[in-house]
């Protein structure tokens, strides 16, 4: 063991290449953006291990030239079940440790000089100190909250089993991991502090980074779906991986409808799936699709809107240069990428009045914000803004400054990448 951490110490002084290996369950997920940036600007050398390629955004060509990509041999079993019973997902998170070790173990030319995996459902690295022998660093995303947040904050849906009881149980993977990481990191600070006070130390807070050069204020053609919108129609967005409860699908059609009997020159432009990623929306409802119950408890012009399943980021970024005010709606929890995405747009931004958006949105400086289930305010502020938005657009070039000097790729990865060294210079120390 002396003698691995002194061959470590030697590469380091002799810099040679460093090595990261990423693993994740999606690619390209937090890390293919990172880890493309960080060879092409650096010279380091990036390897995923990955349970599916085929999950949204799409990775780009780029990204499939230029990093080492290695999909997890998973068993049969484990591949199908993805959705298992929640009282047994540590087993299923226990095998997948032992598929990483075995695919690791595999490949002896992988002696990379730092591990980074998603901790977000149990990074699954447990194994790995027996094949590897360098430090590991979680991607601490998110630790569920037992009461009033995430899942259960939607105190307006009935309660269902399982919910009480699956913060807990997949929290239990969350701790294993994180006992077992040498440090970790979370993209904001709000996301640090919903894991316990005692593991604080351990977390430090670096933001993922966003493609402002791709989503950036820029003029498009009002053509959305094959479908031209007039110059004098105001447009509307509302954008969510899924359209779901936890992202306040169904009070966002709310606000549509009031927004829509107050004025006719409005279109509603609604990017998502109808795929439940959070919460127990099957549950509450009865229903596979929340988006198509939703539909069937108004009755809405949906002449008026236009739904889009998943798209390629570039088309969605024509879609918010379009938007003349951007809907985000969230129970606290983590903020999505559509957010920010918007507002480096330079969009103006509605949404919930909830710490983690708080963080990033100052209330009239760079976007409004409004209680989720309070359809009176949220409309009236949404009203104020279509009716007058060049009264408003200075939040929107506020929002853009804010996302160049702070939340951008830009900004964001000369600090990552000084962590990755720090964790590595502090492991090889120790």
């Amino acid at each position: 063991m002396v003698q691995k951490a002194e061959a470590r110490v030697l590469r380091r002084l002799n810099k040679i290449i460093m090595h990261v290996l990423f693993i994740h369950d999606a690619f390209p997920a937090q890390f293919g953006r990172l880890a493309l940036e960080l060879t092409k600007r650096y010279g380091w050398k990036c390897s995923f291990l990955v349970e599916d390629l085929s999950r949204c955004p799409t990775p780009t060509p780029e990204m499939l030239q230029q990093l080492e990509i290695q999909k997890l041999p998973l068993s049969e079993d484990l591949r199908k079940n993805r959705e298992i019973p929640w009282a047994q997902v540590y087993g299923r998170y226990l095998e997948s440790c032992r598929a990483v070790y075995e695919a690791v173990r595999a490949r002896q030319h992988w002696r990379p000089d730092l591990v980074v995996a998603h901790g977000g459902r149990g990074a699954p690295t447990l194994f790995l100190p027996e094949v590897l022998d360098c430090p590991i660093l979680n991607y601490c995303e998110y630790y569920f909250a037992p009461s009033r947040r995430d899942i259960s904050y939607r105190v307006d849906l009935p309660l269902v089993d399982p919910s009480q009881f699956y913060p807990r149980c997949i929290n239990a993977m969350t701790l294993v991991s994180l006992v077992d990481c040498h440090a970790g990191y979370s993209p904001t600070r709000w996301q640090r502090e919903t894991f316990p006070k005692r593991f604080w130390p351990k977390i430090e807070v670096h933001f993922d980074g966003i493609d402002t050069e791709l989503y950036r204020p820029h003029p498009v053609t009002r053509v959305v779906a094959g479908k031209t919108i007039p110059t004098d129609t105001r447009v509307v967005t509302f954008v969510a991986r899924g359209l779901e409860s936890m992202r306040g699908f169904d009070q966002f059609m709310k606000l549509a409808d009031r927004i829509g009997r107050e004025l006719h020159d409005v279109i509603f432009v609604v990017v998502g799936g109808e795929e439940i990623y959070y919460g127990w929306d099957k549950l509450h409802t009865g229903q596979p699709s929340f988006k198509k119950w939703v539909l069937s408890q108004g009755e809405y012009d949906l002449e008026r809107f236009i739904f889009l399943d998943y798209v390629e980021p570039s088309v969605l970024s024509d879609i918010l240069c379009l938007s003349d005010l951007h809907i985000y709606l969230t129970v606290p929890f983590v903020l999505s990428w559509s957010l920010f995405n918007a507002l480096a747009c330079g969009r103006v931004v509605l949404a919930s009045e909830v710490d983690p958006v708080l963080e990033v949105i100052e209330p009239d400086k760079n976007g409004l914000v409004a209680p989720m289930f309070d359809t009176d305010v949220l409309s009236e502020k949404a009203l104020q803004v279509l009716k007058k938005p060049e009264e408003f657009r200075p939040l929107g070039e506020a929002a853009r400054a804010l996302m160049e000097t702070h939340y951008s790729i830009d900004a964001c990865l000369s600090p990552l990448k000084d962590y990755f060294e720090r964790c590595i210079q502090s492991d090889l120390r120790g």
